[in-house]
Formats: C-alpha cells, sequence, structure tokens
C-alpha cells in the first residue's frame, strides 16, 4: 500500500503542474496563441512570425508555466558575449579590412582551422593585406584566441548560429567574403564591448597602426621628381 500511494502522490504533482501550466497561459491570454509547429499544409494557428521577427522567450528563476522554447518559431535571447564563429572586420568610413595577414590568428589556433595568404602588389613586393582567408568551421572549437591574439584588432567572435546546410565540403569553409562584416554590424551587436574603455583604447590604436602602414606605403610608392633636362647646346657651324 505504501509503494502504490507514492506512485498516485507522483502522478497527482505531474497532473497539477501540467494543468496549472495552461492555466497560467489562459490567465495571461495566450491560451490560443500560437507557439511553435513550423510550417504545416493545415494550420489553425494564423499570423505565424516572420523570419527573424520570432518572439524571444525570457527564461529565469521565476518562470512558470511552459518551459519548452518551440525553436524556431520561439527563440532564447543571444547575449553579448555568446560566441561561436570568428569573422574579419572592416571599416566603414574607408572601407579597408584590418587584417594585415600576420598569420598570428592561424599559428595560436588549438584546431589549426585557419589558413590565408598574403596578397602582393603589381610589382610582386608584399602588401599587408589577406588574399585569401579560410576558416574550416567544422574543425573551429569557438575558443576565441584568434580574436584575442590579433594585435590589429581584425578578429571578433559572432553570434550567428545558424549555420546548418545540407553540404559540407565546401559551404563549411569560410572564405573571405563570408567572414567579412563592418565595424558597425559588430558596434549593434556588442554595444558593451565596443563602447568600452579598452575597446576604445584599442581602436585608437589600431588607427595609429594604419596611418603609419599608410604613411610608409605612400613613401614607398613616392619617387623623386627627375631634374629637368638642360637644353642642347648650340652647334658651332665652321664657315669655308
Amino acid at each position: 500500500m505504501g509503494s502504490g500511494y507514492g506512485i498516485i502522490t507522483g502522478h497527482l504533482v505531474t497532473l497539477r503542474r501540467f494543468l496549472l501550466t495552461f492555466w497560467r497561459d489562459i490567465r495571461a491570454g495566450k491560451g490560443l496563441q500560437r507557439r511553435g509547429g513550423g510550417h504545416q499544409l493545415f494550420d489553425l494557428w494564423p499570423y505565424k512570425a516572420d523570419r527573424g521577427q520570432e518572439p524571444t522567450v525570457l527564461q529565469d528563476y521565476k518562470t512558470e508555466g511552459l518551459f519548452t522554447v518551440e525553436y524556431p518559431d520561439e527563440r532564447l535571447p543571444v547575449y553579448e558575449r555568446f560566441r561561436v564563429l570568428p569573422v574579419l572586420i572592416y571599416d566603414d568610413d574607408d572601407g579597408n579590412v584590418r587584417c594585415t595577414s600576420c598569420n598570428i590568428c592561424a599559428k595560436v589556433c588549438p584546431p589549426q582551422c585557419i589558413w590565408m595568404s598574403q596578397a602582393k602588389g603589381p610589382k610582386g613586393n608584399v602588401v599587408p593585406l589577406p588574399e585569401d582567408f579560410y576558416i574550416d568551421m567544422d574543425v573551429c572549437m569557438n575558443c576565441g584566441l584568434c580574436a584575442e591574439y590579433c594585435p590589429f584588432d581584425a578578429i571578433k567572435m559572432d553570434q550567428n548560429f545558424e549555420l546548418s546546410n545540407y553540404e559540407r565540403h565546401q559551404t563549411h569553409i569560410y572564405s573571405l567574403q563570408d567572414l567579412l562584416v563592418s565595424s558597425e554590424y559588430y558596434s549593434r551587436t556588442h554595444p558593451d564591448a565596443w563602447s568600452s574603455d579598452e575597446e576604445v583604447a584599442e581602436r585608437n590604436k589600431v588607427a595609429k597602426k594604419k596611418d603609419q602602414r599608410l604613411q610608409k606605403a605612400l613613401t614607398a610608392t613616392a619617387k623623386p621628381a627627375a631634374p629637368p633636362k638642360a637644353a642642347p647646346k648650340p652647334v658651332a657651324v665652321e664657315q669655308v
């Protein structure tokens, strides 16, 4: 009889939680609102949110009722320090990529999933810009060491986690164009980090280094003006 009482008590607790879950939604006016289910041929729940406009469900220690988040129709909030894959920053004011292809990120990468090649000028001289930059996202462990060690503040960790597709050999290897994001994008997704004193000091240091590289490049390419050619001397003609 004792063991049967425990089983009945457990079922009653589960039933109470089940009923209170729906009663809470009915009191909040959400009893007949769509929560999930994806695209259906026949859907009783109209007004499905568009892509990118899905409601955000905030769960904390006060959360009651339904705990299941019906992804992708519902989403959890993405916090600023959440990181997935690295991205390369380019400045909005001039469009220049901060990366100089110094190869430090590839050297400190634990799984060795970063590789690149340095760009060259018309005369074959080395240019401080990446010609190719690749990251294998299936190998990346999202550690953030590349962003931490980058001396030019060119690599940041992005928050985009929806990376699945039907092919893995080409689309999962991100090229330079896939990795480029603007500084305005990073300031929008990481407002606290962008406005921090450390970040402002780092940007000022990067801008100073950029000016130094620009002045060095201008000095190397500038050629001294050729002196004007002297006028030809008149040739004396002997009279016979």
